[in-house]
């Protein structure tokens, strides 16, 4: 693999619809440009050292996870982790593949023009008409999941090639529209943002790398160990980073005139369709934000296929493919009848749509980022990381593990802990319970594994 088609392939990784539909939301609620600053700040000195971790288990193991549970170690704890890795990978793609198809929707209803000219009745009209219409939600849910199939039988050439093909449009987008995203950080307030606001940069910045976090460690098992990777995971997440402020320097105005109540990605497209209440024709820049929504939205679930359509050892195996987007079509199914305040199924008053999107999100993501993080920062020998990392050592490298060891856990923690608890209502009693049983069954298991209770096992 050439330098080229890894950054091509990091940054097609990257691209998502959270910086589209969610970034603007948090910037308003949350501080403008010093939440912006603070994003930026985690995306370049928190995940980085995340990603390259990332690749660096895949330069060392060369094997991707299938593989390693079940063809190669066959050691259960392997197995048991590759089954919590699926079940995020099945949770995000199910997510990716419901948003998709809503940004499907209104990106092709506003490049018709049918979203010009609405008053604010018919503006609730319209959005009371597309939630209600599950079939045409579900249309675009089984398209996808046969466009995931077609091109995960391709598996890496073919999802090499489009983004291949898109690094140049991408890199022609941002410069097209840095004046724009100058004028706007201009005119942002720069003011001190508290502990809560730095979370949730934190907890974005998390987001936005997701199918990194998933597929950085695959990609790694085929990107050469004479390729350097540290400058080119900082050009990754540059550009990464200038992607998401292109997109938000043309939605900025319909947002923060909008006003924010609500962190979700549907605020975007409301305060987009208030703003074409007065407009006969669709400008420049809101066709190019609705076709940059189509075509993010499109892209934003081939990257995770890689992690079950990529094999290496062993003959690649169809009905792993198969059965993971057959599962991913069925949960995108129980959103669609399960995303609304009147949603059939709850958990403590919550929607099908936010468990699935805290669990993956919240929960798994990062309790398989901090294994990764620690099992480079801690177990793996330290002379083989930094042939890795930088053959020179030096303070860069010395930073960079001080990092991913301490800070990166920590964070993760937080971010592991923050949604547990709004997934789950907690309280003092039922945390000292659980921690309790936690060290009866750690006891019962060392007295089991120890032959004290059973000697004949």
């Amino acid at each position: 693999m050439n330098v080229f088609l890894l950054i091509a392939l990091l940054i097609g990784t990257q691209i998502g619809l959270s910086d589209v539909l969610i970034l603007p939301t948090l910037a308003v609620e949350h501080g403008e440009g010093s939440f912006l600053a603070a994003y930026a700040f985690f995306k370049l000195f928190f995940i980085l050292p995340v990603l390259q971790a990332e690749l660096v288990a895949g330069r060392l193991y060369r094997t991707t996870p299938y593989e390693f549970s079940f063809v190669i170690g066959k050691r259960f704890w392997a197995q048991a982790l590759f089954c919590i890795l699926m079940l995020a990978l099945i949770l995000t793609l199910s997510m990716n593949l419901f948003n998709t198809s809503w940004a499907l929707i209104f990106g092709l209803d506003g490049l018709n023009g049918d979203l010009l000219l609405l008053r604010p009745l018919d503006q609730n009209l319209y959005w009371f008409e597309q939630s209600q219409n599950t079939r045409r939600i579900m249309s675009f849910v089984l398209a996808q999941g046969i466009f995931l199939m077609i091109l995960g039988g391709l598996a890496w050439r073919g999802i090499a090639t489009i983004f291949l093909i898109m690094m140049p449009v991408v890199l022609g987008f941002i410069l097209w529209h840095l004046p724009g995203t100058v004028e706007m950080l201009m005119g942002m307030s720069w003011q001190m943002i508290s502990f809560e606001d730095m979370m949730a940069a934190m907890q974005h910045a998390l987001t936005s790398s997701m199918a990194g976090l998933f597929i950085w460690y695959v990609l790694g098992t085929k990107v050469s160990d004479q390729i350097p990777t540290g400058r080119v995971i900082i050009l990754v997440q540059l550009i990464d980073v200038l992607l998401g402020v292109a997109m938000l320097s043309i939605s900025w105005d319909w947002i923060s005139s909008y006003g924010v109540e609500v962190t979700e990605a549907g605020t975007v497209l409301r305060a987009l369709t208030a703003s074409l209440e007065l407009l006969p024709v669709l400008q420049t820049d809101m066709a190019s934000w609705l076709a940059g929504l189509t075509i993010i939205g499109i892209l934003s679930s081939l990257p995770l296929l890689l992690l079950v359509a990529q094999q290496i050892h062993v003959v690649h195996n169809p009905w792993l493919l198969g059965l993971t987007v057959i599962l991913v079509v069925i949960t995108s199914g129980g959103l669609v009848l399960s995303h609304d305040t009147f949603s059939p199924v709850t958990w403590y008053d919550k929607t099908l749509y936010v468990v699935v999107q805290q669990l993956g999100q919240g929960i798994l993501v990062p309790l398989l980022s901090a294994s990764i993080c620690i099992w480079i920062g801690w177990v793996v020998w330290p002379n083989r990381v930094l042939r890795q990392i930088n053959p020179h050592g030096g303070f860069r490298y010395f930073l960079w593990r001080v990092v991913l060891r301490f800070v990166v856990p920590m964070v993760l923690g937080l971010v592991f802990a923050r949604a547990t608890a709004s997934l789950i209502p907690l309280n003092y009693p039922l945390v000292a319970l659980g921690v309790v049983v936690l060290l009866v069954l750690i006891q019962l298991f060392r007295l089991l594994k120890s032959r004290a209770v059973l000697p004949g096992i």
